[in-house]
């Protein structure tokens, strides 16, 4: 009786080890701000945008690869709750009412080119960790 309460001790430890693991490494949050262009109507003027990019690891069963919450600092938010990995970029989806491609981020160079809801327009710029 002994050992077999010590075996169900040890598969439940192993369980609560299982679940703390999973609960905290199952996705990775980078911060970045952005500073670029954005152009609307044939205006360009300067801007910076952060962005807090939340990638979810493999064993995370999803059919998206993390989300992308974007700021422009007391003027908008935006939360885009799908990002698909395409090699070095992460391609920004938005997913109501239908999914449609808004933009992209390069983990590579850094990059980020996005089409921002009016009255913003189109973001282009280089972001730095932060």
């Amino acid at each position: 009786m002994k050992k077999s309460l010590k075996y169900v001790g040890s598969g439940v430890l192993g369980i609560v080890v299982l679940f703390f693991f999973a609960a905290n490494f199952s996705e990775v949050e980078s911060s970045f701000q952005c500073s670029g262009e954005i152009s609307l109507n044939g205006t360009t003027r300067p801007m910076t945008v952060y962005m807090k990019l939340t990638e979810y690891r493999p064993w995370v069963r999803s059919d998206s690869n993390g989300s992308i919450n974007l700021e422009i600092p007391n003027e908008w938010v935006e939360y885009y709750g799908h990002i698909e990995e395409a090699g070095d970029q992460l391609q920004i989806f938005e997913t109501y009412p239908q999914k449609t491609l808004k933009g992209n981020f390069s983990k590579l160079s850094k990059t980020l080119a996005i089409d921002l809801e009016p009255p913003f327009g189109f973001f282009d710029g280089t972001c730095v960790a932060n």
